[in-house]
């Protein structure tokens, strides 16, 4: 039944055109033209203008006749709560704020504080880990920058009963994982999937940096589950569930180069044994193998393009792709930064959202605050150096004065 964890997603949805997929290997879209500070800008403005009146982000709604196992209204929650934090996130990383956006901020955090802690949506999904990690992220940072919206015991409060949520849903293999298709008990039988554990432990590592208690043994199993799905040539395996198949596509370099930024960020936090080294490597797989991953943005069925890469993963990638750079130095940054800003920009659509994969009301929202995450995390020298596009900026010479 694990094999389940990749096949449950490949539902009989009309496959999209290839040719608009593939197009983007080749070139920017119109929409992706812009320099940085519009990007952000752009995406900045288009999360005031749609968030929900509640203050969260994202819509439940179906925009295709078949979607993902969502079960209806649990996994729902979660992908609402879990894009409400991405949003939230993305107008704090942004850089750049009007005083529409930090209302708007105020009134996610506000909601972020009362929802976040979602429940499963039944034994077999938890989709409501990418709530829980999210939320714990966005909780804390609030906490650490002092944000508006929330008081700080209500912060508090919440991440501290996130993280106890988060020893619940632990499983036995150390790591975190969303599905439970083995015996769909209190404590998940399933197994984990190596970045899904990598994006907690992040958002473990932040908490801890706000002051919020966290349990060693925690870290420490989550830890060696990430390690355990590491292989020799840097990339790492989807799960442990396929350990005995590291040659099969989605664990390969060219199917794992998206996933691997998010447990190389992770395991150099906890001193996992991922030095700068495995960090530039990493970047530059992610760059050497960009033509598969993009290849599946976009793409309605998971999984369905080279290497099993799903498009969900493509946004996800870059946010952590630039969270990698900021632990490198001047020379690795603006080595990687100018095609790290190219591909998120990729994904930008005319009205200034960013998206990667359609699923239900909720990929523009998630997409745009994953893209804000990413190029507000551009040092301001390498964003002007830029142009529209993420290409050099023309160098302009003026003839000397006689």
């Amino acid at each position: 039944m694990r094999a389940a964890v990749l096949a449950v997603l490949l539902a009989s949805t009309p496959a999209a055109s290839a040719q608009e997929a593939l197009q983007l290997a080749r070139e920017m879209p119109p929409a992706g033209r812009v320099t940085v500070a519009d990007a952000i800008r752009g995406g900045v403005e288009f999360l005031v203008k749609t968030q929900n009146r509640d203050g969260s982000f994202g819509r439940s709604t179906v925009g295709r006749t078949r979607e993902i196992l969502a079960s209806v209204p649990g996994s729902l929650h979660a992908f609402g709560a879990a894009t409400t934090a991405l949003c939230w996130t993305g107008l704090q990383d942004a850089g750049y704020a009007t005083d529409e956006s930090r209302a708007a901020a105020r009134r996610a955090l506000g909601w972020l504080v009362k929802h976040v802690r979602v429940k499963r949506a039944n034994p077999v999904e938890m989709y409501n880990i990418w709530s829980l990690a999210y939320g714990l992220r966005a909780l804390a940072q609030a906490l650490r920058t002092g944000a508006e919206g929330a008081r700080e015991t209500e912060l508090r409060a919440a991440a501290a009963e996130i993280v106890r949520a988060l020893q619940i849903y632990q499983v036995p293999d150390g790591g975190f994982g969303y599905y439970d298709f083995d015996a769909r008990t209190f404590h998940p039988s399933g197994t984990g999937m190596s970045f899904t554990t990598a994006t907690v432990l992040i958002a473990l590592d932040e908490a801890r940096r706000a002051g919020i208690d966290v349990p060693p043994r925690l870290v420490e199993r989550a830890v060696r589950s990430v390690r355990a799905c590491r292989k020799k040539d840097g990339s790492y395996i989807y799960g442990l569930y396929l350990q005995y198949r590291p040659r099969m596509g989605v664990n390969e370099p060219k199917g794992s180069s998206l996933r691997t930024q998010t447990c190389n960020v992770a395991l150099h936090l906890f001193d996992g044994g991922v030095t700068e080294q495995d960090l530039r490597d990493g970047l530059h797989a992610l760059a050497a193998h960009h033509r598969f991953a993009v290849a599946a943005v976009r793409r309605p069925i998971p999984h369905e393009s080279w290497y099993q890469v799903s498009g969900y993963f493509y946004l996800y990638g870059q946010m952590y792709a630039a969270m990698a750079l900021e632990r490198l130095g001047e020379e690795d940054r603006a080595r990687f930064w100018p095609g790290v800003v190219e591909s998120v920009l990729k994904c930008r659509e005319p009205d200034g959202s960013f998206w990667d994969y359609p699923i239900y009301g909720y990929g523009k929202a998630y997409g745009t605050g994953y893209a804000l995450m990413a190029l507000g995390r551009c040092p301001a020298a390498i964003a002007q150096a830029l142009g529209p596009g993420g290409e050099p900026a023309p160098v302009v010479r003026t003839a000397p004065a006689e």
